[in-house]
């Protein structure tokens, strides 16, 4: 059994039985579907007095990052759909939330992000993953637009100047969770690299591996072909931790393949991993030390008020308890309406000047007055037996 991680009190119930069920059903829609009642309550300012604020949001369903998608996607439309039914929000602005399923093939993507611009009026795109950043960032017909892309569930570093990050990146994680680990007094670190990570710039010869390489004095395990020998290969060394850059499937394969090797240190995943889907890959009784890096403040930091607040939506608007994936959707969310709100007039120049601001959420703060990333944000936390994390 490996030595106990620093431990905070855990707050959430396990996830009921029809949370993916409700997820489903809620990602097909958009708020512009689903308007509260309280709109409708004479307290509240009309919507045709609102000036409509379009927001955009591809959801990759079937790729690695769908679990993680879904409950991003959740957490963002909470906030969305609160805001619109608050009467304290009579801003001048409603937020007409455009859902949709993102196409697999990179053309098919580009066209319907170009179709939110010019059909429903989009002034943004919100949270697309690793698979579509890439895609969307280079679009010169977005760019044309001036589209903005925002909040990206994504960790990838782009250098392009019209995507607005909420997160830390990839990198930045794994710095931070090796450092991490060093100040528990972990000192020997592997490393597993699925080769597809980060769309292949973690790979075998880039830059960014032999740098990482030579900063834990480790060499990288790639996980490619078998994972048993994968496994023997890093349990053969007796690492106290094993980092694992790779999404859900590759944290959880990994993981089960070690534990046959009779290896039961901390598996480290990054957050491309799903908390609760890597819990039921392992199982209830995986003896090893379950810890993920979370890019924002998951639900167990219970004291922040937006956690508060998010935690107590969730429950009002889906009956469900929340994840690090919706606590990030729904952070991202509250500082894009609060950028909104801010924004003179319509139109790129003015959103984006909207968009360069310290804003605070909530005993959480993003700042974009230095730059298009507004957060840094890496914590560890260990993954509990009912696949919630609790802060490490």
């Amino acid at each position: 059994m490996p030595p106990a991680l620093p431990q905070s009190i855990p707050s959430c119930a396990p996830a009921s039985a029809g949370r993916r069920r409700t997820l489903q059903r809620l990602g097909a829609l958009s708020s512009a579907m689903l308007v509260p009642a309280a709109l409708a309550q004479p307290g509240a300012q009309s919507s045709a007095q609102r000036r409509p604020f379009v927001v955009g949001h591809l959801v990759d369903r079937v790729g690695p990052q769908a679990d993680l998608a879904r409950d991003y996607l959740a957490g963002a439309k909470v906030m969305f759909d609160a805001f619109n039914a608050s009467p304290a929000a009579n801003s001048g602005v409603r937020i007409v939330h455009v859902v949709r399923d993102a196409d697999p093939g990179t053309r098919g993507a580009t066209a319907q992000a170009v179709a939110l611009a010019d059909n429903e009026r989009a002034e943004v795109l919100f949270g697309p993953g690793d698979s579509l950043l890439p895609t969307l960032a280079n679009s010169s017909e977005l760019a044309r637009r001036g589209v903005q892309i925002v909040a990206p569930l994504s960790g990838l570093s782009m250098a392009a100047d019209h995507v607005w990050f909420t997160r830390a990146d990839y990198q930045s994680e794994l710095d931070a969770a090796v450092r991490q680990l060093r100040s528990y007094g972990l000192t020997s670190i592997a490393l597993a690299v699925s080769p597809d990570f980060a769309a292949g710039t973690l790979g075998a010869g880039t830059p960014w591996l032999a740098q990482l390489e030579k900063d834990m004095s480790t060499r990288a395990v790639a996980l490619t072909g078998n994972l048993d020998d994968s496994a023997r290969r890093i349990a053969a060394a007796r690492p106290g931790a094993v980092v694992v850059a790779g999404d859900t499937l590759a944290y959880g394969g990994l993981g089960r393949a070690l534990a046959a090797q009779n290896w039961y240190g901390f598996l480290v995943g990054l957050s491309a991993v799903s908390p609760a889907s890597a819990r039921e890959i392992l199982g209830a009784g995986y003896a090893g030390g379950m810890v993920v890096t979370q890019i924002a403040p998951g639900p167990q930091e219970s004291t922040l008020r937006v956690v508060k607040e998010h935690v107590a939506r969730m429950k009002q608007y889906l009956d469900e308890p929340p994840s690090p994936a919706t606590l990030a959707g729904y952070i991202s969310a509250a500082w894009l309406v609060r950028a909104a709100v801010a924004a003179r007039a319509p139109g790129p120049v003015e959103l984006r000047r909207a968009l360069q601001a310290r804003i605070d959420v909530g005993d959480f703060t993003l700042d974009f007055t230095r730059g298009l990333r507004g957060s840094h944000y890496v914590q560890l936390a260990a993954i509990g037996k009912s696949g919630l994390p609790q802060r490490a």
